[in-house]
């Protein structure tokens, strides 16, 4: 986590610039798919924070997306639906 002051001159991405209701983002379809939210409180955040792991490293193993998402909170799912998600997501986008 950074102080606000410290992105000046950086690209800052919200969950709103993933994907768009009429495209899903790969994470979005794979979160659907796989069923790795329920009330949805934290899922902006792990889709944020996958998106930011899978555009410096597409092919990630199943320690570094839990290493990378251990900042994220969820008390509904637990992990392994959601690490699922991402392993999906990675596929696909691979495949592209």
């Amino acid at each position: 986590l950074v102080l606000a002051v410290e992105t000046d001159g950086s690209a800052i991405q919200t969950v709103e610039g993933v994907g768009s209701p009429q495209k899903l983002h790969p994470l979005q379809q794979k979160f659907l798919e796989n069923a790795a939210l329920q009330c949805g409180i934290c899922t902006p955040g792990f889709i944020v924070s996958a998106k930011a792991l899978l555009d410096r490293n597409p092919n990630p193993t199943e320690h570094q997306i839990r290493l990378w998402l251990a900042g994220n909170l969820c008390r509904c799912t637990g992990y392994d639906k959601i690490v699922r998600a991402v392993q999906d997501a990675a596929a696909v986008m691979q495949a592209k």
